[in-house]
């Protein structure tokens, strides 16, 4: 006797794996970002444009050379995310520089373009410090 004939044999695929759900966007880190890199930006466009003549980094080279480190320090918060109410203290005390730096050299000559960069740099930094301020 000969064995019974057998089906061919089945083959399963196992199921398709579960799509992984996608990380949410952390909007505030994105939208603080965008405005730090902006404020530095700005900043070193308004200190670097030469305009009648002048050119903040040569003219005043020690409070241009400040203000970009004060502009800078708005990168703070994007890599150092162990101590997010340090780098949100190091963001408003740049801020407050840069606002200080404004008023003492900014504000006597606003007519200028160079200075309007300038005027929206430290526009940027106080908004990206209310950005900063929810991460606390």
């Amino acid at each position: 006797m000969s064995p019974p004939p057998s089906a061919p044999p089945r083959h399963v695929l196992p199921p398709p794996p579960e799509p992984r759900p996608k990380q949410p966007v952390d909007r505030v880190r994105l939208l603080s970002a965008g405005l730090a890199v902006l404020v530095i930006g700005l900043t070193v466009l308004g200190l670097a444009y030469e305009e009648n003549g002048v050119r903040a980094y040569d003219t005043y080279t020690t409070w241009a050379i400040f203000a970009t480190v004060m502009a800078a320090a708005h990168l703070v918060p994007l890599v150092w995310t162990s101590n997010p109410r340090r780098a949100f203290e190091v963001a408003a005390v740049a801020t407050g520089g840069l606002a200080f730096y404004w008023a003492a050299l900014v504000l006597r000559d606003i007519g200028t373009g160079t200075n309007f960069a300038l005027t929206l740099a430290v526009s940027l930094a106080v908004a990206n410090c209310l950005v900063l301020r929810t991460r606390r």
